[in-house]
C-alpha cells in the first residue's frame, strides 16, 4: 500500500504544475507558442518533479530505487526542447551525486545513454505533426524504462546481487507504469492545448465576424444617401429640369450627403468614444443646456419634457460628450411617442451613483428589442441605424457608469443611466 501511495503522489506531484502551466502560462493573449521564458519555465518544473520524484520511489529493491524521473525528463525534451531537457538530466546527475550512493556511476552511464536515443527519437519520429500524439511520448517512455530496468540489471549482475522472479516482476511493471504515466500525462497536456488554440481561434474568428457585420453594415447605410444622391444629381444635369426642381433636388443632395456624415461621425464615435478630458461636472446644470437643444424638437413632435433635478450631482465626465449622449436618448423618446406626450428627465444620487432617468410613455419595446439595443445597426425607427444608441453606450462605460433599460409595450420605456458620483 505504501508503495501505491508513493506512485500516486509522484505522478500527482508530476502531472500539476505541467498542466497548471499549459493551462496559465500558454492561456495568455499570446500566441500559444513556446517562447524563451516559457522553456525555461517548464525546464525549472521538470528539474523540481525530478528532484521530488528521486527523494520519494514508489519503491526499493535491495538498494535499487524504482522512481519516475524519466518522465519530467522525457517532458522537458519534447515540450521544451533540447537545453531544458540537458538541463534537467544535469540535475537529475548533480542530484544523484549529492545523494551519494555506489549508483551514481550507473546514474551518469544510464543518462549518458538515454539522452541521444530521447534526442534520436524526436528528431527522427517527428511526433508533433502526427495525428496520435499521445502515443509516441508514452512508447518512448516504456523503451526508455526498459533501458532504464537493463542497466539496473547489468548493475545488479555486477555487484552480484540476486536476480529473482519478483526482481524481473517489479521491473515490469516499473517499465508499464511509465508508459501509463507519460501516456496520461502527455493525452491532458494535449487536450488542454488543442482547447486553448480552439478557443482562440474562436475568438479571432467572432472578431473577424463582427468587424465584416459591422464594415458591411456601414457600406450598406452610406450607399442609400449616395444612390439617392447620386439619382438626384443625374436629374439635375438634364436640361429640361426647371429652376423650382433644381433647388428643390439641391437641397434633397445635401440633406442626403449629411445623412451619409452623420453615419460616419457615429461610426467615429462608436469606434472611438473615450473623452479626451474628464472633469468635474454638475449634471443638474446640464438641464438648461439640453432643454435649449431638445425644446424645438419636442415643440415640433407635440411632446412635453418635464425636468426634475436634485441639486450637486456632481460626476466626472466629459460635458459635450455626456450632452451627446443625453440627446440621443431624449431624441429616442420624443421619436417614440408619435401623438405626443410627456418625456420626464429625473435626476437624483442613490449611494455612490448619480442616476439619470429619461421616461417616455410611448410606444415602448418588447424584451427581445431591449435585448438588442446598442448592438450595431439596429434600431426599432425606420430610418434608424442604432449608432446613436451604440455610441450613447460606450459613453456611459467610458465614464464608470451603466445603462438600463425597462419597458412595456403600449406603456413607454425608461432609460436609467448611472455614473460614480465625485
Amino acid at each position: 500500500m505504501n508503495a501505491i501511495d508513493d506512485l500516486l503522489l509522484n505522478v500527482l506531484v508530476l502531472t500539476v504544475p505541467i498542466l497548471l502551466y499549459h493551462i496559465f502560462w500558454l492561456d495568455r493573449p499570446i500566441s500559444i507558442n513556446f517562447n524563451c521564458w516559457g522553456r525555461t519555465l517548464i525546464g525549472i518544473i521538470c528539474a523540481l518533479a525530478a528532484i521530488f520524484c528521486m527523494s520519494h520511489p514508489f519503491f526499493t529493491l535491495t538498494g535499487s530505487d524504482y522512481d519516475l524521473r524519466i518522465i519530467p525528463l522525457l517532458a522537458a525534451f519534447l515540450y521544451s526542447g533540447i537545453r531544458s531537457g540537458l538541463f534537467v538530466s544535469v540535475v537529475i546527475i548533480a542530484y544523484r551525486y549529492y545523494m551519494g550512493g555506489p549508483e551514481f556511476i550507473w546514474i551518469v552511464t544510464l543518462t549518458a545513454l538515454l539522452v541521444p536515443f530521447i534526442l534520436a527519437f524526436i528528431a527522427l519520429s517527428n511526433w508533433k505533426h502526427r495525428t496520435p500524439k499521445v502515443m509516441f511520448p508514452s512508447l518512448l517512455a516504456f523503451v526508455s524504462a526498459v533501458a532504464t530496468f537493463c542497466i539496473i540489471l547489468v548493475y545488479r549482475v555486477e555487484t552480484e546481487q540476486a536476480i529473482d522472479a519478483s526482481f524481473l516482476l517489479l521491473g515490469g511493471l516499473f517499465c508499464i507504469v511509465h508508459m501509463l504515466t507519460m501516456w496520461l500525462l502527455t493525452y491532458l497536456i494535449e487536450r488542454i492545448r488543442e482547447n486553448i488554440a480552439m478557443r482562440q481561434e474562436l475568438q479571432r474568428s467572432e472578431k473577424l465576424n463582427v468587424l465584416s457585420e459591422l464594415a458591411a453594415s456601414v457600406a450598406h447605410e452610406i450607399r442609400n444617401p449616395m444612390t439617392v444622391a447620386r439619382g438626384f444629381m443625374q436629374i439635375l444635369s438634364q436640361t429640361k429640369v426647371t429652376e423650382e426642381k433644381k433647388r428643390v433636388y439641391t437641397t434633397m443632395v445635401i440633406e442626403e450627403i449629411d445623412r451619409a456624415q452623420s453615419i460616419i461621425s457615429d461610426y467615429l464615435s462608436f469606434a472611438k468614444p473615450q473623452a479626451e478630458k474628464l472633469e468635474e461636472l454638475d449634471v443638474s446644470t446640464l438641464s438648461l443646456k439640453l432643454t435649449n437643444l431638445i425644446n424645438p424638437y419636442a415643440s415640433m413632435r407635440g411632446v412635453q419634457i418635464s425636468f426634475n433635478m436634485e441639486p450637486s450631482l456632481v460626476v466626472r465626465a466629459n460635458s459635450e460628450k455626456l450632452i451627446q449622449c443625453l440627446v440621443n436618448l431624449t431624441k429616442n423618446g420624443i421619436e417614440a411617442m408619435p401623438s405626443g406626450g410627456t418625456l420626464q428627465i429625473n435626476g437624483y444620487k442613490q449611494s455612490t451613483q448619480v442616476v439619470l432617468e429619461i421616461k417616455d410613455n410611448g410606444v415602448g419595446m418588447t424584451p427581445e428589442q431591449i435585448d438588442r439595443l446598442g448592438t450595431p445597426f439596429y434600431s426599432t425607427k425606420h430610418k434608424g441605424t442604432g449608432l446613436g444608441m451604440m455610441v450613447s453606450y460606450r459613453i456611459i462605460k467610458t465614464f464608470g457608469g451603466g445603462i438600463e433599460v425597462t419597458s412595456q409595450p403600449g406603456k413607454g420605456t425608461c432609460f436609467t443611466l448611472s455614473l460614480p458620483a465625485v
